[in-house]
């Protein structure tokens, strides 16, 4: 599979053909990979109930915007395909042995005037699809998670493994890697988006969680991972509004290897200033299996990170900085 151009800006294209399924064949070329892979590096990889030892490279799963809901389609979003594309993305990423699987935004969604318990619904039942995973879960607030919802309905409705309850942005390490989850799900004000009332063009890391992710980059002493559902690369409307406050912070740590995010749904990779931030497509893009869209990122010892696309997902290699510190 051919390689992105990776500071363009441009938009992925889809590089598999319309046919492409995921099957055993599928499934042993991307562990042979892996195989190899780790033959070259030294890398060990434990299973999803085994402890990571530092820096051993660490694998996870990762998949953005399903929008689930039981509606018909919009345009090109097919909001109730999303249940069985979930479903086959975590059977993919139990085959490949991913170690956790993080949810990068937009799990759910709803259908105009409805109760909220009806919108919870679709977040039970979608939820219920990633907890089929076995392994530790991570979830990332996305603007239509709150487009019926509070803040505080969505995080007591799903899983965050060893993250206290309403928790929006967190931490924790796996693998010798510091993953470092923000929310940038706010107004200009700091106002948390609430049942709706939010415009998503206008999103914002808020100051209190900025010197929060100051103190944690600060105080770790692993490499970093960033996730976040709006893009950190630009300020466009796809983008948080005060994206070059935090990337400087994410720059001036020395520490931070990618960013990782959903929302702009074609999906993209820049690198800025050595950081590497990839957008994955979105799940409910599409009609039929085919149109799915997931990866297994692997971090290895020597920082760099291997994403393999599956479906309509873009595979990258994504090379270490040399000013990265912990290398």
């Amino acid at each position: 599979m051919a390689t992105p151009p990776v500071d363009t800006g441009a938009a992925f294209r889809d590089d598999r053909p319309a046919s492409w399924a995921v099957d055993r064949r599928d499934f042993l070329r991307v562990s042979l990979a892996s195989i190899a892979s780790m033959a070259a590096g030294g890398v060990t990889l434990v299973g999803r109930d085994q402890a990571s030892s530092p820096r051993a490279g660490v694998r996870f799963g990762l998949l953005a915007d399903p929008h689930y809901a039981d509606a018909n389609p919009v345009g090109t979003r097919f909001y109730r395909e999303s249940l069985p594309k979930v479903r086959e993305a975590v059977d993919a990423l139990r085959t490949a042995r991913a170690e956790f699987l993080v949810e990068l935004g937009d799990l759910k969604d709803m259908v105009a005037g409805e109760p909220d318990t009806r919108t919870l619904a679709y977040l039970t039942a979608i939820e219920a699809e990633i907890a089929r995973f076995g392994g530790p879960t991570y979830h990332v607030l996305g603007n239509h998670d709150m487009d019926n919802l509070s803040k505080a309905q969505f995080l007591g409705a799903v899983v965050n493994t060893g993250i206290g309850a309403n928790r929006a942005s967190y931490a924790f390490t796996r693998g010798g890697i510091r993953f470092v989850t923000l929310d940038a799900c706010c107004l200009a004000d700091g106002t948390d988006y609430d049942h709706g009332n939010f415009d998503w063009r206008e999103s914002y890391v808020p100051a209190p969680q900025l010197d929060w992710l100051r103190r944690e980059l600060s105080s770790s002493t692993e490499p970093v991972v960033v996730f976040c559902h709006q893009r950190l690369d630009a300020v466009s409307d796809p983008c948080v509004k005060n994206s070059p406050d935090v990337r400087s912070i994410l720059e001036s740590s020395g520490k931070v290897i990618a960013a990782f995010h959903g929302h702009d749904h074609p999906g993209r990779h820049a690198v800025i200033n050595g950081i590497h931030y990839y957008t994955l497509k979105a799940v409910v893009e599409g009609t039929g299996v085919e149109n799915n869209a997931y990866a297994v990122v692997e971090v290895q010892p020597d920082l760099n990170i291997v994403v393999t696309g599956y479906r309509r997902a873009t595979s990258v290699t994504m090379g270490k900085s040399a000013g990265i510190e912990g290398a």
